[in-house]
């Protein structure tokens, strides 16, 4: 039998095929093709299925496991090609939306940009006062019924929304996380008037506090649910066609995966980040390894995640085209940087991206035709990526048209015609944004950078995790055997998880039988959930944790509760909130004084899978290069000539000195002077600073 996992990326659909009795793996990697994302991986299946040597119908009628993560609810998000969705919500707050935070004027805007505050706006709307319908209900703040539903007048709201041609609504009624009753009478109607409508409902979405927040959830599920139901559906029928004998696992950006009957839309948003970081977190406890940083650098963008004594965290809120959402995800930082990237001259700078080629027309050495010069471009001419070998040298790379658009963009305007130059300067503008982003996320979280191993992955990590790195002081580097495909692999590893979770603000010290009633009622939920999963009970685990916050304050901090509420490890919760928030304030920053307010409650409920064992190939080859060529050295500001080693045929144990280039399918990994590395015995490469 085999898990399948296939991860969707803005550049290259990545395809992992693991043994499950032996953890034989097998690996594809192809073009993404935006124009109907399931084109693209069955593409890559095939890829794979052939290099096995196995029918692409055997290959999926052997598969035990097969995973999905995709890109598809955050292209209609971000690019705003989503269903057209009506809003419902309680008489007398149809602005809710439209108001919005006042920081959604600045909300996911970097620094640079907040600083011009006047050319900044507000998010372009999904929902706007035409497509808001009040409807008469209103429960108060602990739940009790104030206003009856108004039935009536939500069936002529159905019949309005068929006339207008709403393909989604989304449902966002006050205090509905106390009491869900009149938003599920809603979906009865709705769906009894017309049945083709997507519904998604608030308190189901995002059971907790916070109008505004829980309302744009609610709202983005709805906009994305039409869409990603119809990929899923497509998808389902594809593979079933070419022989797939069940319904495949859709990752969550919780770090989870679920059925398609229990996936929820907007929880696919960064699925593919998400099962890197879990993959990152798996392999960092096979090593041994309590506290690592995990850097993606695919084609378009470099995500970051903190992986803290083997467990990653989870965001307090998630920015989505400037709406502020609540979404139980990873905490992932990304920035518009990878392989992809675009250079260009600003007056006389030098930037690169936010801008991407993409898959289509991608870079230009790709000779497809893309003519702006990118971050991949650069690394051609830098010698760090051969052109005859690139995917395994199923894609030749056109060094002459990568010279030809770096000469004419910016060698001309800035470096008196220096290709080598300005293809180095996109090199240093590129790496230093990654390790800008790298020391936000670690120093505003109260982290030491130092503190940590590196791990690098993606298409274009490994190639510049030896800049990234030492530039934040990194001194041990990690590249995972299959970086180029680590994300598909880790969606492979992923266990299912469910959050299930509810606001009820209580100030401490209270009754902790009270709170302990409360988790065992999310428990029973959660047990629910796995139980329709057809998940045994012996893989069950559920742990319960709080976000807290010091009365008058807004900031919010998650810490674990123990799995049994009493006095005692009430208190130690306590404790533990304390500690965690003067780590992220500062020492002294407390304010003890105010007391501590529990706000959110939740259970993380997780149907572990079993993991196949770790397995490399190439374990009895050559640690001697098998060519040199010249790259640049970034010390010596030249080329220097420089020994390439093929990497799956690298022995465990093999010491390389810099400067060196590593090649594997789908990836290269520079060492530069003065840096060594060493494979270990499951073919990570370690990097390292000083001699090997």
């Amino acid at each position: 039998m085999f898990t399948v996992a296939v991860d969707i990326g803005g550049t290259f659909t990545d395809v992992v095929v693991i043994a499950e009795d032996t953890g034989a793996t097998h690996t594809a990697k192809v073009l993404t093709t935006p124009d109907d994302l399931i084109r693209g991986v069955l593409g890559g299946l095939q890829q794979a299925s052939a290099e096995m040597g196995l029918p692409l119908g055997r290959l999926l009628g052997e598969a035990g496991r097969f995973v999905h993560a995709t890109t598809q609810s955050s292209n209609a998000a971000i690019t705003y090609t989503g269903a057209k969705t009506a809003v419902l919500t309680t008489r007398g707050f149809a602005d809710t939306l439209t108001i919005m935070r006042a920081s959604g004027r600045v909300a996911g805007l970097s620094v640079a940009e907040r600083h011009h505050y006047r050319d900044t706006r507000k998010p372009r709307l999904l929902a706007d006062e035409r497509d808001i319908f009040e409807v008469t209900e209103r429960v108060d703040h602990l739940g009790e019924v104030v206003t009856e539903l108004d039935e009536a007048g939500v069936r002529a709201i159905a019949t309005s929304l068929r006339g207008r041609g709403y393909r989604s609504v989304a449902v966002a009624f006050l205090f509905s996380y106390k009491n869900p009753r009149h938003e599920v009478r809603v979906r009865e109607l709705l769906a009894a008037e017309y049945p083709e409508l997507y519904i998604s409902l608030s308190s189901e979405i995002a059971p907790v506090m916070g109008e505004f927040e829980r309302s744009a959830t609610a709202l983005f599920n709805a906009y994305v649910g039409p869409v990603m139901e119809g990929y899923l559906r497509r998808l389902d029928q594809a593979l079933k066609g070419a022989g797939l004998g069940r319904g495949p696992l859709i990752v969550q950006s919780n770090g989870g995966v679920a059925s398609l009957a229990q996936t929820v839309p907007i929880l696919t948003i960064e699925s593919g980040p998400a099962a890197g970081v879990v993959g990152a977190a798996h392999l960092a406890q096979s090593m041994g390894l309590a506290n690592v940083i995990s850097t993606d650098v695919g084609g378009t963008t470099f995500k970051v995640a903190l992986i803290e004594n083997g467990q990653w965290t989870y965001a307090q809120e998630t920015i989505l085209n400037q709406y502020q959402l609540r979404l139980p995800m990873i905490d992932i930082a990304s920035i518009g940087a990878g392989g992809g990237s675009i250079a260009w001259v600003d007056g006389s700078r030098l930037k690169v991206g936010p801008r991407s080629a993409q898959a289509v027309p991608g870079p230009a050495c790709y000779g497809l035709g893309g003519t702006e010069p990118t971050v991949t471009d650069a690394d051609v001419l830098l010698g760090y990526i051969s052109p005859e070998s690139f995917l395994s040298g199923r894609m030749k790379l056109r060094v002459d048209l990568a010279e030809e658009a770096i000469r004419r963009h910016v060698a001309g305007p800035m470096f008196g015609g220096d290709v080598l130059a300005a293809a180095a300067g996109i090199r240093d503008i590129i790496d230093n944004q990654m390790a800008d982003l790298i020391r936000r996320h670690t120093l505003e979280r109260g982290h030491d950078p130092r503190d940590f191993v590196m791990m690098a992955y993606g298409g274009a990590g490994p190639a510049h995790v030896a800049s990234y790195g030492p530039e934040v002081g990194i001194t041990r580097m990690i590249v995972p055997f299959r970086a180029t495909v680590h994300s598909a692999y880790g969606a492979a590893i992923t266990d299912l998880r469910y959050v299930v979770q509810t606001s009820q603000p209580t100030v401490l010290p209270c009754d902790p039988r009270g709170l302990e009633a409360l988790y065992a009622g999310m428990e029973e939920q959660g047990r629910h959930l796995l139980s329709q999963a057809d998940v045994p009970a012996a893989t069950w685990r559920l742990m319960r944790w709080v976000e807290a916050r010091y009365r008058r304050q807004v900031h919010l901090v998650r810490v674990p509760v123990a799995p049994h509420l009493d006095a005692h490890t009430l208190a130690q919760a306590a404790r533990d909130f304390e500690a965690m928030y003067e780590k992220l304030y500062g020492a002294g920053s407390a304010f003890r004084e105010a007391g501590i307010e529990c706000v959110n409650f939740g259970v993380d409920v997780v149907g572990s899978v079993k993991k196949p064992p770790l397995e490399r190939a190439g374990r009895g080859g050559s640690a001697l290069p098998h060519t040199h060529r010249p790259t640049w050295c970034p010390r010596r500001k030249q080329m220097v000539e420089t020994a390439v080693y093929d990497g799956p045929s690298l022995p465990a144990g093999a010491r390389i000195a810099g400067p060196a280039v590593i090649e594997h399918p789908g990836t290269t990994i520079v060492i530069f002077q003065e840096q060594g590395a060493q494979l270990d015995d499951q073919g990570n490469t370690q990097i390292h600073v000083g001699a090997a």
